[in-house]
């Protein structure tokens, strides 16, 4: 196997995040850069529609969102660093957790630089997060600064106590998916920045996090991913309950339905559903002259349903 693609743009908190799960999984990988807006001609070819950041290409699996690229890194490579160290249900709820600052962070965002945006960037952000109001954003900055540093103080507080990252002494998925946002919040929006440095343990824990190695990373390009969709797909039934039958979902299965990522319009991908257990939703895609490929979805975040 040719080794991790992950498609993505590094300007993006969520391009960040994986990268460093790369690290600390100690794997050299191959990076295919995407455009930052809609059309992705190349990417959605590959994913059958989805267009987000990032995805990781394992030949012809591809994985969606974050989440699920840590679980096909633990699964597929298991003789390195796990990234949730026995505490899967607590990663999960930091990921959350880290989600809930996505929206003011975006709005910050939005704010401080809308006005400088071509039309074209302008409309492609309000179009992919079309429940905030990009009109009404800049009226509300210091608001959405304000949760930003509650959430921040949240965090700062179970760090207080010395300890080096959230579980104690290693790196896991959950310091991940907290740092990935503010990662963006220190690199972006400098006002709301300069007042994290207050909060010296989280300001502390970010810096060890940033520090730590993002892997080998290796410039690619599509002819690789696309070459590499000619490997054989994972075996599903090697995934922790894949195809479990007991799904209320059971007359759906081997039939044509859609997914599509809940609250933000990244494209609905349609195929034939063909896994679906406790961590994934496994969809088999064919079309764009491109070999078979399951793309597989994390459960949270992401609808079901028929075309």
């Amino acid at each position: 196997m040719l080794g991790p693609i992950l498609h993505h743009y590094d300007a993006s908190p969520f391009s960040q995040k994986a990268q460093k799960i790369l690290g600390i999984k100690q794997l050299t990988w191959h990076s295919v850069e995407m455009p930052m807006t809609a059309p992705k001609p190349e990417l959605e070819a590959i994913t059958g529609g989805y267009r987000g950041t990032p995805v990781l290409q394992l030949g012809s699996d591809v994985f969606i969102d974050t989440v699920a690229i840590a679980d096909a890194l633990d699964h597929f490579y298991p003789k390195t660093a796990a990234l949730a160290a026995g505490a899967k249900l607590f990663s999960d709820a930091m990921g959350l957790w880290a989600d809930s600052l996505f929206d003011p962070v975006l709005g910050s965002a939005v704010a401080l630089y809308a006005a400088d945006w071509d039309e074209h960037f302008y409309n492609d952000r309000a179009a992919v997060f079309p429940h905030l109001d990009f009109t009404a954003l800049p009226d509300t900055r210091e608001l959405m600064a304000a949760r930003i540093i509650q959430l921040a103080r949240q965090l700062d507080t179970q760090l207080i106590d010395g300890r080096s990252f959230l579980t104690g002494d290693e790196c896991t998925l959950a310091d991940v998916h907290c740092w990935g946002i503010f990662w963006f919040v220190r690199n972006g929006l400098p006002h709301v920045a300069s007042e994290l440095l207050t909060l010296e343990a989280l300001s502390d824990w970010a810096d060890r996090v940033e520090g730590l190695d993002s892997g080998e990373r290796l410039a690619s390009d599509y002819d690789v991913a696309q070459a590499a969709l000619l490997q054989p797909a994972a075996d599903l039934t090697l995934f922790p309950g894949a195809r479990e039958r007991s799904s209320r979902l059971n007359s759906w299965w081997d039939t044509p339905v859609k997914v599509c990522a809940v609250g933000a319009d990244r494209g609905c991908v349609e195929g034939i559903l063909v896994g679906q257990g406790d961590r994934f939703t496994s969809l088999r895609v064919e079309g764009s002259d491109l070999p078979v490929r399951h793309v597989h979805f994390p459960r949270q975040g992401y609808d079901i349903h028929r075309p």
